[in-house]
């Protein structure tokens, strides 16, 4: 009877460490990120980075592509179980939310031979803007209240789109991540592509966290990216996407206006 009480505590002990250990989670993902997110084929350096950073501490990524406002709402609405590229603002104080794992670099972008002037985010407010999904919340105050004043204003999920109305002369300016434009600009045959751009940093960089609805979820996570960054992996995987240069040497790929 004592032997068969120890063997059936062991055999919970093993279930619940089981259970504990190797969980599949749901994650929201916003679907129009590359080469962050390339959510046709499954991949992009900041998924991969949260999907071995995951695999190191035995649970499986099942991404839940959805647009990019809808990933805190999904987080909200318990349909998925965590959420990438997010920060305290956008899911608000329900969530476990990791360290900052991922930079983005958002700023703004118009054709050279408009010459415009733009040295705040003030300056933006005289002008037609296409601004990635939900940036008047990820931006600040001082970015609301300039695109009160613009003459047309518009957010979009596809930022690929915001790349076509940029050469297509149908807005001044575009505001989005550094990267993501330099992706677009070089996968999609545009037309007037090739003319020259100026890149106007009025934005700081921005650290995105990740948000789980487990604080185990959470901590084991932040395990995982520091493993990834002690061993190299975390770079390895931005350099197969961007090269050799890294995510702020990335700025640079353009004449970058003062």
């Amino acid at each position: 009877m004592q032997q068969w009480l120890m063997m059936s505590t062991l055999t919970i002990c093993l279930a619940l460490t089981s259970a504990s250990y190797g969980d599949t989670i749901r994650v929201a993902v916003g679907m129009a990120l590359a080469p962050y997110v390339i959510a046709e084929e499954d991949t992009g350096f900041e998924l991969e980075i949260v999907r071995e950073a995951l695999a190191s501490q035995g649970h499986t990524l099942v991404p839940v592509y959805v647009s990019f406002r809808r990933v805190p709402e999904l987080l909200k609405q318990q349909q998925v179980q965590a959420a990438i590229t997010v920060t305290r603002a956008t899911v608000g104080d329900e969530a476990y939310l990791s360290a900052p794992y991922i930079r983005y670099h958002n700023v703004a972008i118009a054709l050279a031979k408009h010459q415009l002037a733009l040295s705040s985010q003030q300056d933006l407010a005289k002008h037609r803007i296409l601004a990635f999904q939900n940036a008047h919340r990820y931006l600040g105050p001082d970015y609301y209240r300039s695109i009160q004043q613009s003459p047309d204003y518009q957010e979009i999920a596809r930022q690929a789109a915001q790349v076509t109305m940029l050469f297509g002369e149908r807005v001044d300016v575009i505001v989005l991540d550094i990267n993501i434009f330099n992706y677009y600009r070089q996968q999609q045959n545009y037309v007037g592509a090739e003319q020259p751009v100026d890149i106007f940093p009025l934005f700081e960089p921005v650290n995105y966290q990740m948000a789980f609805s487990r604080r185990q979820w959470r901590d084991d996570f932040d395990r995982g990216i520091a493993e990834l960054k002690r061993t190299g992996r975390y770079q390895q995987l931005i350099e197969s996407y961007l090269g050799k240069a890294s995510l702020a040497d990335a700025e640079t790929t353009e004449n970058l206006a003062q």
